[in-house]
């Protein structure tokens, strides 16, 4: 399986690294869409309570600018487009929203965990643990330090082997360091999250 005979430990451990961040970003952004997609088709049926606090936390989004020019701090225009409703809201709102009033059905899911098969990870927590990971990510690259708060579950090797990592190639998924495990480890949840919701988005 490893065919980079060649290269050192700690060159393979950052290429294997910059491959798991890079699948790390695709798939959230896969999980974001669907995500948005499902919440947009369901605004009709939602609740009116909820639709309440969806136009009081849009109508929340007035703010302030500098008008450098000007030498004047202004209020930012927000205009009402209803093709564009809630579109501004961002995925942790949404998340947030939801988990307060589970009344969107497609959400409502859990995630059985694979070290232990007693256990399941509710939907909302295992995105806002992807979310926490995804903004450490966005911010630092080399010195990057995750908590369990940013982390579903750490799979062992011998799990993390046994799911496909096709932008792995030949490389050894033993040759990850710790934080790359924990990054591999939410990219398999993410998977299973985004399966469930497709489920959820055809039905």
């Amino acid at each position: 399986m490893n065919g980079m005979n060649g290269i050192d430990q700690a060159t393979l451990s950052v290429q294997i690294k910059s491959l798991i961040v890079y699948d790390f970003l695709s798939t959230y952004n896969q999980l974001e869409r669907i995500i948005r997609q499902i919440f947009e088709m369901s605004i009709p049926s939602l609740p009116q309570k909820v639709i309440q606090q969806l136009y009081f936390y849009v109508g929340g989004r007035i703010g302030t600018f500098i008008d450098v020019e000007e030498k004047a701090i202004k209020l930012n225009a927000v205009k009402f487009k209803e093709s564009d409703l809630f579109k501004e809201l961002t995925i942790n709102q949404i998340i947030k929203i939801f988990k307060n009033n589970p009344c969107l059905e497609a959400f409502n899911f859990n995630i059985r965990s694979i070290q232990r098969i007693s256990t399941f990870f509710s939907f909302y927590d295992c995105v806002i643990r992807l979310l926490n990971m995804r903004n450490i990510l966005a911010h630092e690259m080399v010195n990057i330090q995750f908590k369990n708060k940013d982390l579903i579950e750490l799979l062992t090797f011998d799990q993390l082997e046994a799911y496909s990592f096709e932008i792995l190639q030949n490389y050894d998924v033993r040759k990850m360091d710790s934080m790359t495990r924990y990054i591999a480890s939410n990219i398999i949840y993410m998977r299973k999250i985004i399966d469930e919701l497709k489920v959820a988005e055809a039905e």
